[in-house]
């Protein structure tokens, strides 16, 4: 096989090298891959030296891309699925070459990997559709329950209002009972002021004739007991003799009948 590459049967594939690698770095600065390209380089550089006669030698030498192919691969299955997105947008030529290393590639364990790789990515992108979806869902759900929310609202404005225009009748016909009960009160208390100064002012008054009739006598007295002595005959006599002119009327009187 004097006209085979060096490469051999890594030759359709090593493209997909730098397309991993660039893949891993998007998903994290912390990743970086110049040390597994610098090693990767010399195995490339001692396959492209092997004679063309030397196949065990070639053979070994894509047997180590292989493992370094693996290694790749399994880094790129450890990138989170939430950075898949930026793994993704790393090369468009990425979904094709890793497809490429699961249908055609010779080594059982590099196709075995390619496949879980993509299987990883449809789950992330099948999640990522999921969750968009839900949050659309949400977003237009609220759009939706929005003008019901509102209704329901009006609706309870309207019944709380309904509800209150008995109450505030009912407390004002309450403040209206309440005022006539007050100034009913009050009348009664005026009355019952008007009829208390009434009795006082009748007991006064009949105690004040009490007073005089009991104290006229008394003042009859002290008057005799004050007159000259002249006088005091003077007013018997007239007393007597008023008396007895009364008298001889009577007798006058009951002897004409």
């Amino acid at each position: 096989m004097a006209g085979q590459s060096p490469l051999r049967r890594w030759k359709p594939f090593f493209a997909a090298f730098g397309l991993v690698d660039a893949a891993i770095e998007a998903a994290g600065p912390a990743l970086r891959r110049d040390e597994i390209r610098s090693a990767r380089g010399e195995v490339v550089e001692l396959l492209c030296g092997v004679p063309a006669g030397d196949a065990g030698k070639a053979e070994e030498l894509c047997v180590a891309l292989d493992g370094f192919m693996a290694e790749s691969l399994l880094t790129l299955l450890a990138v989170p699925a939430e950075a898949v997105p930026s793994v993704l947008k790393s090369s468009a030529d990425l979904p094709k070459a890793v497809g490429a290393l699961r249908m055609h590639h010779q080594s059982a364990r590099v196709r075995g990997l390619a496949r879980d790789v993509t299987r990883g990515w449809t789950a992330a992108v099948e999640g990522d559709v999921a969750r968009a979806k839900e949050r659309f869902d949400a977003v237009r759900g609220v759009n939706k329950a929005a003008p019901k929310l509102d209704a329901k609202r009006g609706s309870a404005e309207v019944e709380e209002k309904k509800m209150e225009a008995p109450e505030a009748s009912r407390r004002s016909s309450l403040d209206v009972k309440k005022r006539e009960s007050a100034e009913e009160k009050e009348r009664m208390e005026a009355t019952k002021r008007k009829l208390r100064e009434g009795y006082r002012e009748a007991e006064d008054a009949k105690r004040q004739r009490k007073i005089q009739v009991i104290a006229a006598p008394k003042m009859v007295e002290q008057r005799r007991r004050l007159m000259h002595p002249i006088l005091r005959e003077r007013s018997q006599a007239r007393c007597g003799t008023s008396a007895a002119v009364v008298r001889r009327s009577l007798v006058s009187s009951f002897n004409r009948v």
